[in-house]
């Protein structure tokens, strides 16, 4: 009982794959009708054709270009992979940045409350020449 299911499920499957493929066909018919549409269409098949043509008749030189071109990409890759890096390690470089700048901070205002509390010798000799 299970495989005839099976078998409806692939039938009707298969009838909306030829349905598919006919309204397909139906709306490139009817899309023909356009003058411009036409000509577009005629051109970028001449235009396939001839690439076509090339690559049966050069094959060699389409998988040059295809080895550069993938070539180009890997170094891109590598390079962009580089920046991520770099700029991750300087964002973990300024994250330390805000404590250190706290304890310069907090170092400097030791210093200048230790200068206050004490009398300076500037200030001592200030005091011995009145």
């Amino acid at each position: 009982m299970s495989n005839i299911r099976e078998e409806y499920k692939c039938a009707k499957k298969s009838k909306f794959m030829q349905a598919v493929f006919i309204g397909a066909l139906a709306g490139a018919a009817i899309s023909l009708f356009d003058k411009q549409t036409r000509y577009s269409v005629l051109e970028n098949s001449k235009s396939c054709m001839s690439n076509m043509k090339e690559f049966v008749k050069n094959p060699n030189g389409v998988l040059t270009q295809v080895s550069e071109t993938s070539s180009k990409v890997r170094s891109t890759v590598e390079k962009i992979s580089e920046d991520v890096s770099f700029i991750s390690q300087k964002v973990e470089e300024m994250k330390d940045i805000p404590s250190q700048v706290a304890q310069v901070v907090m170092e400097t205002k030791e210093v200048f409350t230790a200068e206050e509390e004490e009398p300076s010798f500037r200030d001592q000799e200030r005091i011995s020449l009145n």
